[in-house]
Parts: structure tokens; C-alpha cells; sequence
């Protein structure tokens, strides 16, 4: 019974509910349109410039400044000798760049191409090398 006198209540409350709704949809979507428009265009600059400066007040707080100066000194001498490590790799490797590129377009002589089409390997003569590797490979021959 009292299940029903329930029901029978929230029914009476949706009914009247949409009937009102029905009744003033149109100034409803209206008044939503305003609210909307008022917060894009003056409530949301100013909260956003309020948070903007709040967030400035804290970040140049002399107290904080104090305390995050020499681990930023720090931080940023180590960047520095970073930097300059790549700087000088960097250089280096320029300059291997450059020696390579100056070997490649050098004309070579034409005992350099017969050395080097032969394999670029050999004994000079009057050189005696004398280790067990030279004497293993006369007794082969």
C-alpha cells in the first residue's frame, strides 16, 4: 500500500515536472545559453587571471627563491659541462669528417694505387721480423 501511495507520488512530481518543463523550454534554454556565455566571456578571463597571478605571487616568493637558487646554479653548471662535452665530441668529429673527406677526393699516385690494389700489405726489404708467427710461416712455405 504504501509502495503504491509512493509511485503514485513520484509519478504526480515527473508529470508536473515535464508539464513545467514544456511549458518553459525555450526561456530554460535561454537562461542556459546566458549562464554559458557570461562564464566564456567574463568569469573564465577573470579566474584564470586570478590563478595567473597567484601562481606568479608563489613562483617569485623571495623565501622559495632563496632555497631553489643553488640547486639551479648547480642543475645548470651541469648542463653547461654537458654542453660543452658534446660541443667538443661534436668537433672532433667534424674534423674526422673533414680528414675523411679530404683523404677521398685526394688524387693518389700511381704507386699508391698499385700498393693499394695489391692489398696495401707487404715486407720492406732489409726488415727481419723475428717473432714465432714469421718462423711458423717460413717452414710452411
Amino acid at each position: 500500500m504504501m509502495v503504491a501511495q509512493f509511485l503514485s507520488e513520484i509519478r504526480s512530481i515527473i508529470g508536473s515536472l515535464l508539464t513545467y518543463l514544456h511549458r518553459n523550454a525555450w526561456t530554460i534554454i535561454f537562461i542556459v545559453g546566458g549562464a554559458y556565455l557570461c562564464y566564456d566571456n567574463f568569469l573564465h578571463p577573470l579566474i584564470h587571471k586570478y590563478q595567473t597571478h597567484q601562481s606568479y605571487t608563489a613562483a617569485t616568493d623571495p623565501n622559495r627563491i632563496a632555497v631553489l637558487s643553488p640547486d639551479m646554479r648547480r642543475v645548470r653548471a651541469k648542463q653547461q659541462l654537458a654542453a660543452q662535452q658534446r660541443a667538443l665530441q661534436a668537433e672532433e668529429e667534424r674534423k674526422e669528417r673533414v680528414k675523411m673527406e679530404r683523404e677521398r677526393k685526394r688524387v693518389k699516385s700511381p704507386e699508391e694505387e698499385r700498393w693499394d690494389k695489391m692489398g696495401g700489405e707487404g715486407k720492406k726489404l732489409g726488415i727481419v721480423v723475428d717473432d714465432a708467427a714469421g718462423a711458423e710461416l717460413r717452414q710452411r712455405r
